[in-house]
């Protein structure tokens, strides 16, 4: 069905291949252009081959996702006895069929005052899609508010979605020319902007975009209140009092008859003694 993938993520080939992205010198008009440019793909997607037996449409989620978000991938290695092992590798992701499939859904979503729950397997890199999307939306995202909802805390931080998101943002701050100050810089919430004192006053500047992380324990009804442009709960194949909470969610996510945001489910289900009636009702 795709063919010449690699034609969707010419900003992380060059940069795989220099260590850079542009050439072109920080301070010019090409170089603000080439930045103007490539944040127009993140935010409204990228099309290759158009009108052609190729063409392949992506949309702004997933090209950043390709070439904005290193993330650790499993890669065959070959020994000098001629073995080939299995290691992990912090490279750029590649191109499936399955994550089109998703990102396109959730524009779709977007699109359709909709919202999405979603079974996988595990492995299968949903968390660091995730990531990528909460860091999209805070970089290019004006006022965004982004959540991520969990029944416990381990799973934001540690090895968790938080922590992925703060590795995507640092990569992106070190790297681009989207670097944004921070109002907010804690283990659970980063808010870009900052600053300017105006006629003696603390003004709050910038894009003041959040990504919050929310552990809800026991507590469902924590959600209240917490109306975002994305939400995510995470691990809902294991989420005590997930329906509840994503019932409380739901009017803060709509005005009328639209949407004003996501919400994303998405777990593995058959975990032994797992809590899954609510992921299994939500699906």
């Amino acid at each position: 069905m795709f063919k010449g993938t690699d034609r969707l993520r010419p900003a992380a080939l060059h940069y795989m291949e220099h260590g850079y992205y542009t050439n072109a010198l920080p301070n010019t008009k090409e170089y603000y252009e080439y930045w103007d440019s490539e944040r127009q793909r993140c935010v409204y997607g990228y099309t290759v081959g158009e009108g052609q037996d190729d063409e392949i449409v992506i949309t702004g989620n997933h090209y950043f996702y390709l070439n904005y978000c290193p993330i650790d991938r499993s890669v065959d290695e070959e020994l000098p006895d001629g073995t080939i092992i299995a290691r992990r590798e912090r490279t750029f992701p590649a191109f499936y069929d399955g994550d089109w499939k998703y990102f396109t859904a959730i524009d779709t979503c977007r699109r359709q005052n909709k919202h999405m729950t979603v079974l996988k397997a595990r492995r299968k890199g949903y968390s660091y899609k995730a990531a990528a999307m909460l860091a999209r939306n805070y970089f290019h995202i004006r006022n965004s508010k982004n959540y991520v909802f969990a029944g416990q805390k381990e799973y934001l931080i540690g090895d968790g979605l938080l922590s992925k998101a703060w590795e995507i943002l640092s990569f992106v701050d070190d790297n681009t020319a989207w670097t944004q100050p921070r109002l907010r810089d804690r283990e659970m919430n980063k808010m870009s902007g900052y600053k300017k004192n105006v006629n003696g006053a603390d003004v709050e500047l910038g894009m003041k975009s959040q990504i919050m992380g929310v552990s809800l324990k026991d507590a469902p009804d924590k959600v209240r209140g917490k109306a975002g442009e994305l939400i995510f709960f995470e691990e809902a194949g294991a989420f005590p009092g997930l329906l509840k909470a994503w019932e409380v969610a739901m009017p803060t996510m709509r005005q009328g008859s639209k949407t004003l945001g996501t919400m994303v489910a998405f777990g593995t289900g058959g975990t032994e003694g797992a809590d899954f009636e609510g992921m299994e009702e939500l699906f």
